[in-house]
């Protein structure tokens, strides 16, 4: 299921030559629409009568809407199905209890961090916080990325389990 999640953000990688969300919505015919009536809810992904939207709040941060808006993105390109029949929507974005906001949240990852640039920091001697920093993502979202690889066998040291509330409200 993991593996799906990455497989997607590489190729919406590969297709684009981006790895910018909002880029990637545009290329794809995915609409973005700011909300700022949302109060707790981080982002929505829904089709309407066979097209596409994300909504997202206006009130998070650019950083914070860029890393909504890749979780969306995940959803758009992974469970378009369950969207066809319910709008997908998040109180607790990156919520690791559900397979679907995991497998949203892994995408998010692979589409933000670039594993070249991961692996330079890392080599560097960096922490994950200053690895997090460096490459502008949430610690959590690298946590979760170098997480999958430990899953896939590879030996990184983790000082915690990605925290599911994050980016809560």
């Amino acid at each position: 299921m993991t593996d799906r999640a990455i497989q997607a953000a590489w190729d919406a990688v590969r297709r684009t030559r981006s790895r910018d969300p909002a880029r990637i919505c545009a290329e794809m015919d995915i609409d973005v629409l700011i909300r700022q009536d949302f109060e707790q809810q981080k982002g929505a992904f829904c089709v309407v009568l066979g097209r596409p939207f994300i909504f997202l709040n206006g009130r998070l941060s650019e950083d914070e809407q860029k890393t909504v808006l890749a979780h969306e993105l995940g959803h758009a390109l992974l469970h378009r199905d369950l969207a066809e029949k319910d709008v997908l929507c998040e109180f607790d974005l990156f919520n690791m209890a559900t397979g679907v906001e995991y497998e949203a949240n892994v995408f998010a990852a692979g589409l933000l961090i670039d594993p070249q640039e991961m692996e330079e920091c890392l080599r560097e001697g960096r922490d994950i916080y200053s690895a997090a920093g460096a490459l502008g993502v949430n610690v959590n979202l690298l946590i979760i990325r170098l997480a999958e690889l430990n899953r896939r066998g590879g030996r990184y040291r983790l000082p915690y389990l990605p925290d599911t509330g994050f980016l809560g409200g």
